[in-house]
């Protein structure tokens, strides 16, 4: 997966947990020669880490794109009927 372009929303604190949550949107290449397609995922990280909030957010959207994109999600099948 080339990831081209990320953009977060929807950011929110959740005080008691100590997490921020955030919707974020990749503009993603799966494959060669594929056009670009973009890939919502809603993920949350700690609110202190070492590194940037905007780097820890994109890198556990990446992590959850690509281990959820092989899933049907609900109402979907995985063979063409």
């Amino acid at each position: 997966m080339l990831v081209l372009e990320t953009k977060i929303s929807r950011v929110r604190r959740d005080r008691d947990f100590g997490q921020i949550e955030a919707r974020v949107t990749l503009f993603a290449k799966i494959q060669a020669g594929r056009p670009a397609h973009p890939i919502s995922v809603l993920t949350h990280v700690p609110a202190r880490g070492d590194r940037p909030l905007r780097e820890r957010l994109i890198e556990d959207a990446i992590f959850l794109a690509r281990h959820l994109k092989s899933r049907p999600t609900v109402g979907q099948r995985r063979t063409a009927a």
